[in-house]
């Protein structure tokens, strides 16, 4: 009977470790031998004589002078096949696998169990065992365990998987629905769209069905892959196909919204669990959506959250998420879940600091509950943290919006007044402020005036330099001048944003030379006025012909404020004497 054809190949070796190299070295120069062992001459296996190595057509005697040792299965290896013919060290680990007394059901046993926990290490060490010490035939089932154990996350990859179908493909191995759900169950761990489409579309061309885990592991595929909307279709026909859907994949469909920030989908989700009679929702699940959202200020996946879990007592969040619930709640005026979140805070004797309570105060605005608002600065100044301008910031913006709002909110002040509490100075500036963005400068002085007897540290700068303002936008400096000398007499000392204010009411004066002397007591003390300021003053000068136009256009160089385009303006817009040798001789000296 003729021999078969043998190719130098990595599984050839390893059926055939005994035989010698220089022997199938001569076999390959004389071209004897051309096939590999998988070839698709499909000649029977023979029995091996006692002693021999088992090949396909051939046997090999044990007894060849140079004994190749330790030949292992793996899929990195130098020859055709995945079974190669490097050489590996000696194993130091025994699992009782190569011991004379586990049969052959038992070995296939193992193979099942490790390669289904994704132990590639040994379900390589099996397939050798079988292969070299049993003369099992490299059939479907050892390359369905080697493929399935690639879902080693550390180990496994897809591209091993993809070369041992190569190799079924290539000898001849028609592979069969358990090889695709293996392959599918290796994707859901390594994802990979090309080498998934090409499995699924084998598994329709063939007419398999794709199981209930299939269909799992093409899901979890799809979603480590980021292919939100491809997973949230399958998940939607797995539903209607009456598929159950098993909690693992339902998480990581959470997980994995949470971190794409689609929080709709995401509370979705987890509304259609519970409604579904699904109660043991991992905490560790609850946190990270309630984490997640709350820092992407999601209000509604927020609130689900804080109701299903917090306000059970099932969740207990840090003192960090809570902090940005409460963010949450004040931007979007839900007072209740701000409060709620303060409890919580309270009970832990945390040390409220400026900013919880000004995120509070926000939520109460929010809210439209204006006089809790201004309730809580009056706690927070009886509690020795003074509210700063900052801090009424969401007040100002409320009562800013309506001429009506200023007067009902010092309203409210002059009440709690009454009732016994300390109203802090910045509440009465925030009206004032108001008042004087709605241009209603009267309003504003018969609130200043009221000051005084509702807030017992009086009036501060920050009092004045609103007043100021307003001055400066009714041309008032005969009035200005008043509140100037009232900050004299109360003792209230002055900073640059009020001398920058009083010398804009003097420039808008025919007669400004009182705005150079603001201006020059500011140099003096070490100050600059606004870059807006200072390009006012150089036009204001420009228009009358004023050369200490130049002076000023030199502070703004001097401070960096100048871009260009306040020297051309002076350029051309300068109303002085019709004179172009000075005028250049001036804008050269700056």
């Amino acid at each position: 009977m003729p021999s078969g054809k043998l190719l130098n190949d990595g599984l050839w070796h390893c059926f055939c470790p005994l035989f010698d190299v220089s022997l199938l070295t001569k076999l390959h120069e004389s071209q004897a031998l051309k096939s590999t062992l998988w070839n698709g001459s499909r000649r029977p296996w023979m029995r091996p004589a006692p002693g021999c190595a088992r090949t396909r057509g051939l046997a090999i005697t044990a007894n060849t002078p140079n004994r190749k040792k330790g030949y292992s299965v793996n899929g990195d290896g130098q020859g055709s096949g995945h079974f190669s013919t490097q050489r590996s060290p000696p194993r130091e680990v025994n699992h009782g696998w190569q011991s004379s007394e586990i049969t052959l059901p038992q070995l296939y046993e193992q193979l099942r169990s490790r390669s289904s926990n994704g132990n590639r290490t040994e379900v390589e060490e099996i397939v050798r065992i079988l292969v070299q010490n049993h003369h099992e035939r490299p059939t479907i089932r050892l390359y369905n365990a080697l493929i399935l154990s690639n879902i080693d996350p550390v180990l496994g990859s897809a591209a091993k998987a993809s070369k041992l179908l190569q190799e079924m493909s290539k000898e001849g191995i028609i592979p069969e629905a358990g090889t695709y759900h293996a392959l599918l169950k290796v994707l859901a761990i390594h994802p990979d769209y090309l080498l998934r489409d090409h499995a699924l579309k084998e598994l329709r061309l063939r007419w398999f069905t794709l199981t209930s885990d299939g269909w799992h592991d093409v899901v979890a595929g799809l979603l480590k892959d980021r292919q939100l909307e491809s997973a949230l279709d399958d998940l939607e026909h797995m539903q209607r196909e009456g598929i159950r859907v098993k909690g693992w994949l339902l998480d990581m469909f959470v997980y994995t919204l949470c971190e794409a920030e689609e929080f709709e989908e995401a509370t979705t989700l987890l509304r259609d669990r519970i409604a579904g009679g699904e109660l043991m929702i991992s905490a560790s699940l609850w946190f990270y959506f309630l984490d997640t959202a709350s820092r992407a200020f999601h209000y509604e996946a927020t609130l689900y959250a804080w109701k299903k879990r917090v306000e059970t007592a099932y969740l207990n969040p840090p003192s960090g998420v809570c902090l940005n619930i409460l963010l949450t709640a004040a931007r979007y005026g839900d007072a209740h879940l701000a409060t709620d979140v303060f409890r919580i805070l309270g009970n832990r004797k945390t040390k409220f600091k400026l900013h919880h309570y000004e995120t509070l105060l926000e939520a109460y605005v929010g809210s439209g509950n204006i006089t809790t608002a201004l309730t809580i600065l009056c706690i927070m100044k009886a509690f020795g943290l003074e509210p700063e301008d900052g801090s009424t910031r969401s007040l100002f913006q409320h009562m800013r919006q309506d001429s009506k709002r200023p007067e009902e909110a010092f309203q409210i002040l002059r009440e709690l007044h009454e009732a016994g509490r300390v109203i802090p100075t910045s509440a009465v500036n925030c009206v004032v402020e108001a008042s004087v963005h709605l241009q209603n400068l009267s309003q504003a002085i018969e609130h200043y005036k009221q000051l005084h007897t509702l807030c017992p540290d009086g009036p501060n700068t920050a009092t004045f330099n609103i007043l100021f303002r307003g001055c400066r936008t009714a041309r008032r400096k005969d009035l200005a001048m008043f509140f100037a000398s009232e900050m004299l007499a109360l003792n209230v000392n002055p900073d640059a944003l009020t001398y920058d204010r009083l010398l804009l009411v003097c420039l808008d004066q025919d007669d400004y030379d009182d705005a150079f002397k603001y201006f020059n007591e500011m140099l003096q003390r070490g100050w600059i006025p606004r870059q807006g300021t200072l390009v006012a003053m150089v036009k204001k000068c420009a228009q009358t012909g004023d050369e200490r136009a130049f002076e000023i256009y030199r502070e703004l160089q001097a401070g960096g404020l100048e871009t260009g385009r306040t020297r051309r303006w002076l350029r051309d817009y300068w109303a002085g004497p019709d004179d172009p040798a000075r005028m250049e001789r001036l804008l050269s000296q700056i």
